[in-house]
């Protein structure tokens, strides 16, 4: 990976195909729950060429001066940072503020990779509000909006999920990808654990970097907001806690292996 990405190098390796790690997953539990800028530093500008005729030396050379990374965030309400007390106490710009990245956070409440709001911005759509390859990174959270839909039709969301990591390749092809599988606020069940194992398996497929909110389930007792849905800023701090380990570790999570899953609780 990048070095911007994290402090140091991450091996990444593609593992299970996408069809076995979903069918894995779908044999644990049941619950779930419905879910619901960036500006770059210029560098010095070039000084204009000394005069031949000049008799004072040469200036020294403008100091070069490093663009943080451009990283875009795609979710639903958890990366809207609903719950918290202020936008700062939000995951994604915790995140962002202890990596030196630029937040481009288009995220949208009740959305995922199937689930729209009234005006259709799920997961595609947000990834499609951004020129494409203007960012360095792309973050997509979340998915757990798209629980019922999985009960009817779960192949429809499977493949909505392969697709949006495909077309996150597409529009950003010299971008790192990052996923933050779905998280549920209940005991981890089958929609969870089948949705995860999508995600798993799509980012595996692209070489993505992999964070679990499942194993073990980060959102639960005091880190649920009264509203019994979203998560307070402690329960964002976890979160934030969470992916920086995930980032910063030597080898994070690629994709979804059987052996995780089943043993995973």
């Amino acid at each position: 990976m990048k070095r911007w990405l994290v402090g140091g190098g991450i091996a990444v390796s593609v593992v299970a195909a996408f069809a076995v790690a979903v069918l894995v997953g779908m044999v644990l539990g049941a619950g779930g729950i419905a879910l619901g800028g960036a500006g770059g530093a210029l560098a010095p500008a070039p000084r204009s060429a000394p005069s031949v005729w000049a008799q004072s030396p040469s200036p020294s050379p403008s100091p070069v001066v490093e663009q943080e990374p451009v990283v875009l965030f795609v979710g639903d309400s958890y990366t809207v940072g609903q719950g918290t007390t202020s936008p700062e106490l939000r995951w994604s710009t915790r995140v962002s503020e202890e990596l030196g990245w630029q937040e481009l956070n288009v995220a949208v409440g009740g959305t995922g990779f199937v689930k729209g709001n009234a005006k259709r911005d799920n997961y595609p759509t947000q990834l499609r509000s951004v020129a494409p390859g203007s960012v360095d990174i792309v973050v997509i959270a979340g998915g757990q909006n798209d629980f019922k839909t999985l009960r009817r039709d779960p192949a429809r969301v499977f493949d909505a999920v392969a697709d949006t990591y495909a077309l996150a390749a597409l529009r950003f092809p010299d971008a790192e990808i990052v996923a933050v599988g779905p998280s549920t606020p209940r005991a981890v069940g089958l929609e969870a654990r089948a949705l995860d194992s999508a995600v798993r398996a799509a980012a595996a497929a692209r070489g993505a970097a992999y964070v679990s909110l499942l194993d073990p389930n980060i959102v639960q007792g005091g880190l649920v907001h009264a509203d019994g849905v979203h998560t307070t800023d402690t329960g964002n701090a976890r979160i934030a806690e969470r992916v920086l380990a995930t980032l910063q570790a030597d080898q994070p999570q690629t994709g979804a292996r059987p052996a995780d899953i089943l043993t995973s609780r």
